[in-house]
């Protein structure tokens, strides 16, 4: 995965919804004993392998000027959070659906359509709450080709050990457990595994702070 495609994020940003571990709660992991950045670049590599094409690590450990997690600091906060988003083909189906053929529209023009249609579909006044929660997704989806914005479609977030090497590896861990459920060819059974993990759109934790 090439630099432009995966980012740092510097404090820790946790994600909206995901509950903390307190801290005499948190554990040590003896067993797990590779450096921080190995256990960083497993990370990664994992992630790669699930297809995954744009990715957050957040942490409150800065890169050093190599570009690696600096060595040597273990922050009162050892948690770690990833914001990916895999492989998917672009989406502009926003268009038809909201009626807008601008080649070039604006965030008003956006609203305005939106909320032309979801007076009649909004559940408060008898609509179809399916139908409404879709023109919302294409509503976002939308805005954030207007404003060219990431957006994370899934979080991870581990802060059940002492060290963030250990945390990392925990994640690192999750997704090669998520992965053995695709090698399986259980489609449905990963898609509802990737649900769990949805992460919160603008505003809410997704990542898009992330530099």
């Amino acid at each position: 995965m090439d630099q432009e495609k995966r980012k740092e994020a510097h404090p820790l940003f946790w994600p909206e919804g995901w509950v903390r571990t307190r801290i005499q709660d948190r554990k040590a992991q003896l067993s797990w004993k590779k450096p921080l950045n190995e256990y960083r670049e497993s990370l990664i590599k994992e992630l790669e392998r699930m297809g995954v094409s744009q990715v957050v690590i957040s942490c409150n450990i800065p890169l050093n000027l190599r570009g690696q997690l600096t060595a040597g600091i273990e922050p009162r906060d050892p948690g770690v959070s990833v914001y990916f988003t895999r492989k998917v083909k672009e989406d502009y189906s926003w268009q038809d659906v909201l009626g807008i053929h601008s080649p070039d529209p604006t965030l008003a023009e956006i609203d305005a359509a939106f909320r032309s249609l979801a007076s009649r579909y909004h559940p408060d006044t008898g609509g179809d709450p399916e139908m409404f929660r879709t023109l919302t997704m294409h509503r976002d989806n939308a805005r954030a080709y207007v404003q060219n914005k990431q957006r994370f479609d899934y979080v991870i977030a581990c802060d059940q050990f002492k060290e963030v090497r250990w945390n990392l590896n925990a994640v690192r861990l999750t997704i090669a457990a998520i992965r053995q459920i695709e090698r399986c060819g259980t489609s449905s059974l990963l898609e509802r595994a990737f649900r769990g993990f949805a992460a919160l759109q603008e505003g809410s934790g997704n990542g898009t702070t992330a530099a």
